[in-house]
């Protein structure tokens, strides 16, 4: 006989503050840049609320044409996206 299995998952409720959280933009970066999170957040604050901001190392063309695509389906479902290399987030910072 097969014995039927309930659902015995019981998850606990999340806090307030995170309900009460909206996120505003997503950002898709390289590892190598997540010490460098002051400067993504620049730019980040500088673009409009739901906006997608994508960042790829220059000379890695296969992460480059991948971030291709997933900017294509960000802006099919709405997105505002903005795609820059490392080096241009780097220099085009102070000018924010």
């Amino acid at each position: 006989m097969r014995q039927q299995y309930k659902n015995y998952f019981q998850f606990a409720k999340p806090p307030k503050a995170l309900l009460k959280a909206r996120l505003d933009n997503i950002a898709i970066v390289p590892a190598s840049m997540l010490p460098f999170t002051k400067t993504i957040q620049q730019v980040l604050n500088n673009l409009p609320k739901g906006a997608v901001f994508l960042c790829h190392a220059e000379e890695n063309t296969r992460q480059r044409k991948l971030l291709e695509r997933v900017e294509e389906t960000f802006r099919q479902q709405g997105h505002v996206v903005r795609s820059m290399s490392m080096e241009q987030v780097y220099k085009n910072t102070s000018n924010f």
